[in-house]
């Protein structure tokens, strides 16, 4: 196995420092160049051959596919140990030489953040908060770099200051854990603003190419997109969930805070399914009050019981109702007719983006 120094040599061979032209450059530039300015300074600096990140679900198969297609694969690292964090890094480092993004959701101590530097994480990606000037030090002294998924400019400006190398614009339309409560139309150019040289991608309701090329000649890098990988060959979610996501419609995705164990805070967009709708049904409910409440309504690996309003969602390996989980699901849902390879996927959007603009 390669030595994490030469694994990050590698790995982040496009994590230098990139000029990247000005707001004010871009507007003056021909909105019908693609990839714009910004985005080809993006795909420079990152090594990518499209500008696209993953959100962190679907499984490190589904990660190190979409970094070996040429965008960007994540997983999530925010509820395990600093020996399963490490474990899953080292692993993702056979899977895939190119770079990589682990994700924390920072409602949550970042407890395994320096175990999955020390293995070699490249990225970091971070969600609800701001990283700490320690943590900002820690992933400097790595070799690494950060991002930060941002809901507001107020909070871009925070994630500028603690050192991002780029932002994730979350919009209201976003599936799974929704931060932000604002639209991608609306929040987009306040984040811009503020952003200032940093790269700022969008994310919520990104399915299509011609969605892409929109995002670009809005000022975006690129796009992040969740719900699109999920319903791919090479994610680990369920067959239903995925069939579901082909068969359902924008109305369909519904933002609420009913899947909340182990996250109480948190709102978040799913597919309406049976859990959901009894729920509403009984008014809403808190916890302790809500229809169901005791139901194990699935079974994964070792027979580990899944319960009603856990904010697991379905994965290929479990049995039972797996449909009264959370299915999470943004408005992009619309788009999705086809369960595709990842490099399918990713080639079809990107000439799709690119014969839009011709």
């Amino acid at each position: 196995m390669p030595t994490r120094r030469t694994f990050l040599a590698t790995a982040a061979a496009g994590l230098g420092a990139t000029v990247i032209a000005p707001a004010a450059a871009l507007a003056q530039s021909s909105r019908q160049d693609l990839p714009t300015a910004r985005a080809r300074a993006l795909m420079s600096k990152f090594g990518m051959t499209y500008p696209v990140l993953q959100a962190p679900s679907g499984g490190q198969e589904l990660a190190a596919a979409i970094s070996n297609a040429g965008g960007i694969g994540a997983f999530a690292l925010w509820r395990t140990s600093a020996d399963v964090a490490r474990q899953n890094v080292e692993r993702m480092r056979t899977l895939t030489k190119k770079p990589f993004i682990v994700n924390y959701v920072l409602t949550f101590e970042p407890q395994s953040l320096g175990a999955a530097l020390e293995a070699g994480a490249p990225i970091v990606q971070f969600s609800w908060g701001i990283p700490t000037a320690a943590m900002a030090s820690e992933i400097q002294r790595a070799g690494a770099r950060f991002g930060v998924q941002v809901a507001t400019p107020d909070g871009a400006r925070a994630a500028v200051d603690a050192g991002a190398a780029y932002l994730v614009a979350q919009g209201v339309e976003a599936g799974g854990h929704v931060q932000s409560s604002t639209p991608l139309k609306d929040l987009l150019p306040g984040v811009l603003t503020e952003a200032g040289d940093v790269p700022v991608l969008i994310a919520g309701g990104i399915s299509t190419g011609a969605q892409m090329r929109q995002a670009m000649l809005d000022g975006a890098a690129g796009v992040l997109m969740g719900t699109r990988f999920i319903a791919t060959q090479e994610s680990s979610a369920h067959p239903e969930y995925k069939n579901a996501l082909m068969h359902s419609k924008a109305a369909d995705a519904a933002l609420s805070v009913c899947f909340s164990d182990s996250w109480e805070s948190a709102t978040h967009r799913c597919l309406r399914n049976g859990t959901l709708t009894r729920w509403e049904a009984a008014g809403c409910p808190p916890k302790g009050l809500r229809p169901g409440e005791g139901d194990a309504v699935a079974t994964g690996l070792n027979g580990r019981k899944v319960m009603r309003y856990s904010i697991a969602l379905p994965q290929k390996d479990m049995t039972g109702t797996v449909t009264d989980l959370a299915m999470y699901a943004g408005q992009g849902v619309d788009d999705i007719k086809d369960i595709p390879t990842v490099d399918t996927l990713l080639a079809r959007m990107w000439a799709e983006c690119l014969q839009q603009h011709a």
